[in-house]
C-alpha cells in the first residue's frame, strides 16, 4: 500500500519505485525506468544499453511546512551495433539538464501566485533568478492561447498605472469569463489604436464596455465600427457624486472631523432604502438647510431611478425626461452633465440591452495595484503582463 501510494504520489510513468532513503533529513526516491526497448532512431531496430552507474538526484516535489521530496534516476545512454551510433534517453518530466522536475517547476510556479518571488524563494529554498526564470517561462506553464478559445463577444476596456502620472497600460478583458486576454502600453489614442489592431482574435467583439473617456471610444469605433459601446455605470454616476461631494466640501455647516465626514458621505451616496428612520430624518434635515446640495442630492436619485428602469425603451423615456428637468432648471454643474449625458446618449442606453458593466475590469485593477504592491512596482511590461494574466480567471 505504501509503495503504490509513493508511486502515485510521485507521478512519473516512465520509472517505477525501487527504494526509500533518507540523506542529511531529506527524503530520496531511488526510481528505476520501466523495463522496454529502445529503438535506433535511424535503423529502427533494438538497441543496446551502456552500463553505466552515474545516477541523478532531483528536487521533484516541494511540500509547504514539510520540505522537498528528491528523485533519484540513472542515466541511460544506448548504442546501435549496426549503425554505431549512441544517444541518450530522456523520460517523461525529466529534463536533460538542471536539477528539477517539470512537476517540482510547475508546483513552485502555482506557488508564486497571490505571493511576491521573493517569498516564495525564501520558502522553498530556491535562487530567487532561477525562481523567477521559472515563473515568466510561459513554455513551462503556457497561457490560454487565443487559437484553443471562441473569440469572447462581450469585452472590457480600461487603463491602469504602471508608474502614476508617467506610464500607464491598457487592459482588454472578457466580460464573461474575467479573463485578461491582452494587457498593452499606452493610454494616448495611437497606443489604444495599435492595441485594438493586435487583438488576438479573428473575430471582433460584439460589445465593448469603456469609460466615459472620449478618446477611447472614438478609437474603439474606428478600429471596431460594429461594436456596440457601452458606458459604464459606475462611471456615469460618478459624475453626479464627484458634483454632490464637492458641494458638501463647500457647504459650511459640515463637520471637518475625519469620522463625520465618513458618516456624511454614507449618508448622501446611499440608497434612502439602505439608511435607517434616524438617519433619514439627519438627512433631511441637512438637506434643508443647504437647498443647493439638496438639489444635486435629489438629481443623483432620479438617475439612479433610470437605471433601474427595466427595459430599453422606458429607461430612454426617464433618460429624456431627466435631461429636460436638469438641462432647462438645474444648476450649471448639472446642466454641464446633461450636456455629457446627451453625447454618451446611445452608449448609456445601451446597458439597458446588454447589461454589462465594467466590474470584472475594475476587480482586476484591484489585483494588479496589488501585483505592483508586492513587488514595489514593475518595470518591464511583458512580465508584469504574464502576471496578470497568469493571477486573473481563466477561460
Amino acid at each position: 500500500m505504501y509503495r503504490k501510494f509513493t508511486t502515485e504520489f510521485i507521478d512519473l510513468p516512465d520509472f517505477n519505485l525501487k527504494s526509500m532513503k533518507k540523506v542529511n533529513e531529506n527524503w530520496i526516491a531511488v526510481l528505476e525506468p520501466t523495463p522496454r526497448s529502445y529503438i535506433c532512431p535511424l535503423c529502427f531496430k533494438k538497441s543496446q544499453n551502456h552500463e553505466r552507474k552515474r545516477t541523478r538526484t532531483l528536487c521533484h516535489r516541494w511540500i509547504p511546512s514539510w520540505g522537498t521530496l528528491y528523485v533519484e534516476v540513472p542515466v541511460y545512454r544506448q548504442r546501435c551495433n549496426d549503425c554505431n551510433i549512441t544517444w541518450g534517453i530522456t523520460w517523461q518530466g525529466i529534463p536533460e539538464r538542471g536539477k528539477a522536475t517539470e512537476p517540482f517547476k510547475r508546483i513552485v510556479v502555482e506557488y508564486c501566485h497571490k505571493k511576491s518571488i521573493e517569498l516564495a524563494s525564501k520558502e522553498t529554498g530556491i535562487p530567487y533568478s532561477t525562481v523567477e526564470r521559472w515563473y515568466y517561462d510561459t513554455d513551462l506553464e503556457p497561457l490560454p492561447d487565443s487559437h484553443t478559445h471562441s473569440s469572447p463577444e462581450e469585452i472590457c476596456i480600461d487603463e491602469f498605472a504602471l508608474k502614476k502620472g508617467h506610464q500607464y497600460g491598457l487592459v482588454l478583458l472578457d466580460a464573461k469569463t474575467g479573463h485578461v486576454w491582452q494587457v498593452s502600453e499606452g493610454r494616448s489614442r495611437k497606443k489604444i489604436q495599435y492595441a485594438l489592431e493586435q487583438w488576438p482574435f479573428k473575430q471582433t467583439p460584439k460589445v465593448v464596455v469603456t469609460d466615459l473617456a472620449p478618446g477611447m471610444s472614438k478609437t474603439v469605433r474606428s478600429i471596431w465600427p460594429k461594436a456596440n459601446i457601452v458606458a459604464d455605470k459606475f462611471h456615469v454616476l460618478q459624475l453626479l457624486i464627484r458634483s454632490l461631494n464637492n458641494a458638501r466640501k463647500l457647504s459650511g455647516r459640515w463637520a471637518t472631523k475625519h469620522l463625520n465626514i465618513r458618516h456624511q458621505q454614507r449618508l448622501l451616496l446611499s440608497k434612502p432604502n439602505q439608511l435607517s428612520n434616524h438617519e433619514l430624518e439627519q438627512l433631511s434635515h441637512w438637506l434643508e438647510e443647504d437647498k443647493r446640495l439638496e438639489g444635486l442630492y435629489q438629481a443623483l436619485q432620479a438617475f439612479r431611478r433610470v437605471y433601474e428602469s427595466p427595459n430599453r425603451e422606458v429607461a430612454k423615456r426617464n433618460f429624456n425626461l431627466w435631461i429636460e428637468h436638469y438641462y432647462y432648471h438645474g444648476p450649471s454643474v448639472l446642466k454641464r452633465i446633461s450636456k455629457t449625458f446627451l453625447q454618451w446618449k446611445t452608449e448609456i442606453l445601451n446597458y439597458f440591452t446588454f447589461r454589462l458593466t465594467n466590474a470584472p475590469i475594475e476587480g482586476t485593477n484591484n489585483l494588479i495595484k496589488t501585483i505592483k504592491r508586492r513587488a514595489f512596482g514593475m518595470r518591464n511590461l511583458k512580465r508584469f503582463a504574464i502576471r496578470i494574466r497568469r493571477e486573473c480567471k481563466h477561460p
